[in-house]
């Protein structure tokens, strides 16, 4: 025993070297832990750094914005002091244009009354005047009809008298059966004479009114279709407004959102950058991300909805459109068709009154020629006031005829000039006095034009009401009808509703991540490690957004290039054929729009060969304002060519073209100087 005790060698020899190589395994694994750590921490460094790189940045970037944007504030205070001198200035002159102008104003008012009242007296002289010379002419119209009537009968006394003294002898003896049986002639052919002309009277008194009448319903129908061609026309602009007025609507709610969340954005981000700390940021920055993410998911699921409500409202405009379509045009073939069947009557109706002119210019000229026979064979001297009398009534009943037949034809030619021309003629010459009233008449047929124009008007309101009240009922259908669609979708399965599904599932998913996120960052005061899932999934949204990022540099890089190309080639041409070499300078205030104002370089001043000292225009467009710069001698040539070209006749291309020959004519003297 002491021998084996006091020796060199260890007792149990495979037990010790089994307890070395689990303790060396352990090591080993804790070393691979330690490395895998320490990679992992190395990585979540640097992924801090550049987080924090990026944010220093985009801070610096504000920061200028915010500096440039003060330059441009005070540039916009400067611009409006200048602004109000001008604006004082104008005032001024405009105050001294207006108190010569209300000087003119009462001298003008003064002449317009003392002309008014020398307008007054003329037009009371003038209206004398006609009166006396309407009384004198209705006096010279009866005086004359008197002297036809003498003359006609001393005529005639005269023609009996000598056919009385040459025949006196041979008509005693037949005059009793010739007085008979004449007497007896004369009364039966004009009592039959008599009626023909009532019976013509009264047929052309019927044409007349169907004429009349016929005319009134052109006008009508006319009316009618002009009422209807511009409510057709309102209708077409109110639907063309409705819709502009709800897409502008629209439109500008979307900016004002979009303008709202930007700057909502800035000012949040600003805010806490200041009060918080980078681990702070950092986490807020992904907290806004997830909620910004979504409320881009639901205003997605809103844009849905709104593009199908209006398809929906589409549809049934359309409908509409087509229900009105199908309304209105039935009752407008009636009426055309109506239109073309009173233009054939009428056309009747006027070869019936050329016929009936014709008969009655027969029968005057057969009782003319009665009445002739009547003269010569009456031969009695005891019965010569009877004949007399009997004669002169019979003239004055064909006198009578005559009147009323040129009346009527008057009163047609008049109704044919009133439907052709709005003008109407009251000087018509006539050989007699009229017997019926041209006035009376055409008061008559202004009553009835003005009651048909109130029932017509009538119609029309209650066509208006019946419109509305079917655009009520239609309404009130269309509710009803989208109320019964949508509890039907509600009660099937279509694809919104499983995509709808879809997106509150992955919502809850993204809720949850972050609920467990927030309790290990921010609830957990120790935190070693994230998810590698998380962070593989974060490193695959990096990778494909600088892909995405790469891909529109290089478009925007190519684009810029075409785009340098381009302009360089048309400011070429520009200054190559007119000239001027052009410069688009960009608005202070804006600095996206690039065409506030333009800088004008002639050609001619450039082949001086000086660099920055070169004068120049600058046109600004918005203001339309004209910028000389440069020495004395080119901004008094600019002033005397504004004066004569833009001041007085308003041409600015004869002003370049006029500034772009002084220039070259002195160019030529220089180098001819130089060349001496």
């Amino acid at each position: 025993m002491t021998e084996g005790s006091l020796s060199s060698f260890l007792e149990q020899p495979l037990r010790i070297d089994g307890l070395s190589s689990l303790h060396s395994e352990k090591v080993a694994r804790l070393e691979y832990e330690l490395a895998s750590m320490k990679t992992e921490k190395r990585l979540v460094e640097q992924s801090k750094e550049s987080c924090v790189a990026r944010y220093e940045q985009l801070l610096s970037r504000k920061n200028e914005e915010l500096a440039r944007l003060q330059s441009n504030f005070d540039f916009v205070f400067n611009q409006r002091k200048e602004l109000q001198l001008k604006m004082k200035n104008q005032q001024d002159v405009v105050s001294k244009s207006s108190s010569e102008s209300d000087r003119q104003v009462k001298t003008l008012t003064a002449e317009k009354r003392a002309l008014s009242a020398k307008i007054d007296k003329y037009e009371r002289a003038l209206l004398k005047t006609t009166n006396q010379c309407e009384h004198l002419r209705s006096d010279f119209n009866r005086e004359l009809a008197a002297n036809d009537q003498y003359r006609e009968r001393v005529k005639a006394l005269v023609v009996e008298n000598k056919e009385l003294a040459r025949l006196n002898d041979d008509l005693l003896q037949r005059s009793k059966i010739l007085k008979t049986q004449l007497e007896s002639d004369f009364v039966r052919t004009n009592e039959e004479l008599k009626l023909r002309v009532i019976s013509l009277q009264k047929t052309n008194d019927e044409l007349q009114h169907k004429i009349d009448l016929l005319l009134q319903q052109k006008t009508s129908v006319e009316l009618l279709k002009e009422k209807n061609a511009s409510l057709s026309k309102q209708l077409k602009e109110l639907e063309t407004c409705q819709s502009r007025a709800a897409q502008l609507e629209i439109a500008n709610a979307e900016l004002q959102a979009k303008f709202d969340e930007y700057f909502g954005m800035i000012s949040s981000t600003i805010e806490s950058h200041q009060a918080s700390s980078k681990d702070e940021v950092v986490k807020n920055f992904i907290h806004t991300f997830k909620l910004i993410q979504n409320k881009n998911l639901i205003l997605a699921d809103k844009l849905n909805q709104a593009l199908s409500e209006y398809d929906d409202i589409q549809r049934d405009h359309h409908a509409l459109l087509q229900k009105v379509q199908t309304e209105y045009e039935p009752q407008i073939n009636t009426l055309n068709a109506q239109v073309s069947t009173q233009n054939v009557q009428l056309q009747e109706l006027k070869t019936a009154k050329i016929l009936n002119e014709r008969e009655i210019e027969f029968l005057r000229q057969s009782l003319k020629d009665l009445d002739d026979l009547t003269s010569r064979q009456k031969s009695p001297s005891s019965s010569q006031t009877k004949d007399n009398t009997e004669k002169l009534a019979m003239n004055q009943y064909l006198t009578n005829l005559e009147k009323l037949v040129d009346d009527y034809k008057q009163e047609i030619e008049l109704l044919r000039k009133k439907s052709s021309t709005p003008t109407i003629n009251h000087n018509v010459p006539t050989k007699r006095p009229r017997l019926v009233d041209e006035e009376i008449t055409n008061l008559k047929t202004a009553n009835s034009l003005r009651k048909e124009n109130l029932e017509l008007s009538v119609k029309v309101k209650d066509l208006q009401e019946e419109i509305e009240v079917l655009r009520k009922q239609l309404a009130l259908s269309k509710k009803g009808s989208d109320e019964i669609g949508q509890q039907v979708l509600e009660l099937r399965a279509n694809p919104f509703s499983a995509l709808q599904m879809i997106k509150q599932e992955t919502l809850d998913l993204l809720r949850k991540e972050n609920l467990e996120l927030i309790a290990k960052y921010v609830n957990s005061e120790t935190v070693d490690s994230i998810p590698k899932s998380l962070f593989a999934r974060q490193e695959n949204d990096k990778d494909m957004l600088q892909s995405k990022i790469d891909q529109l540099m290089k478009k925007l890089n190519r684009l810029r290039s075409v785009y340098a190309d381009k302009s360089r080639d048309l400011v070429a041409i520009i200054s190559r054929f007119f000239g001027y070499s052009i410069e688009f300078i960009p608005s202070p205030v804006n600095p996206n729009d690039l065409c506030s104002k333009i800088k004008l370089v002639s050609k001619y001043i450039a082949q001086k060969g000086l660099d920055d000292n070169n004068p120049y225009l600058i046109i600004d467009v918005h203001s339309r304002s004209l910028k000389a710069n440069g020495n004395y001698e080119f901004k008094s040539l600019c002033e005397d060519l504004v004066d004569r070209w833009v001041s007085e006749k308003h041409q600015i291309p004869c002003f370049l073209s006029a500034l772009n020959l002084k220039i070259y004519e002195e160019y030529g003297r220089q180098r001819k100087v130089i060349n001496e």
